[in-house]
């Protein structure tokens, strides 16, 4: 019987230490990952050569929902709740954590975080004091990080490929706006007997008003050529009714 129970003892410590395996993920390396006491998931994905470093968890007690943060050349370019699709604002449940990233045996990898969050070899993450930010800061830093960083949009699992190409972020949505937006100005061109005053002033309110949707209404960053197309364009056939 007591034979059986230091078993036991035994696969539930070893249940808990982490273990690597290779990166299936672009652009990393290697994987740690770890299933805590508290039956959290937590993982960390590496790339020496592109100095770069990921931290995932899945948190138990919220039900499984998943975040991530995205460390290069030590600093945080990307911060996003997969459950949400939110961007940033998660930084206390990775400090809450920080004690267990920094057991991680690599000391290579902890470099890479260069002691964002707290973590670092060998010791917990103290909470930072830090001094209170109103509502008003609070959402301009939020705005901020969210629609004026490089990194735009992450997405799952090729964070090194974000913001190169643009056409990558272009969806099915973004088509259905921009027949939508010629449509209604080609609309307008007509119902007002062939004005391209019209027809412009139409085409850039367009293009304001649906990068406005993007951010505020549907959540996203907004693909910012679409909005510069039909300024573009309304600008342009607006002058030309003007002085033709």
């Amino acid at each position: 019987m007591l034979k059986k129970k230091t078993i036991n003892i035994v696969l539930d410590s070893a249940q808990h230490t982490w273990k690597k395996r290779p990166s299936e993920i672009r652009g990393y390396q290697r994987t740690y990952y770890i299933t805590t006491e508290d039956g959290d998931y937590l993982r960390l994905d590496y790339s020496l050569k592109e100095k770069r470093v990921r931290l995932y968890m899945e948190i138990d007690s919220e039900g499984g929902n998943a975040y991530y943060s995205v460390i290069t050349n030590g600093k945080i370019t990307a911060e996003r709740s997969v459950s949400t699709g939110r961007n940033f604002g998660f930084s206390d449940k990775f400090r809450e954590r920080a004690d267990i990233f920094a057991s991680i045996p690599n000391r290579e990898a902890l470099k890479l975080i260069n002691r964002n969050y707290g973590i670092q070899r060998g010791k917990s993450a103290p909470p930072e004091k830090e001094k209170p930010k109103t509502e008003k800061e609070k959402l301009i830093e939020e705005t901020k990080q969210r629609y004026f960083k490089r990194e735009f949009y992450p997405s799952e699992g090729a964070d090194e490929e974000r913001g190169r190409k643009l056409f990558k972020r272009v969806t099915l949505l973004d088509l259905i706006d921009f027949l939508i937006g010629v449509l209604i100005s080609g609309s307008v061109f007509l119902f007002f007997k062939y004005s391209y005053m019209a027809m412009g002033a139409t085409a850039a309110f367009f293009g304001i008003i649906i990068g406005f949707v993007d951010m505020f209404f549907r959540d996203r960053s907004p693909i910012f050529a679409k909005v510069v197309f039909f300024l573009f364009v309304g600008a342009a056939s607006y002058i030309y009714g003007y002085f033709f």
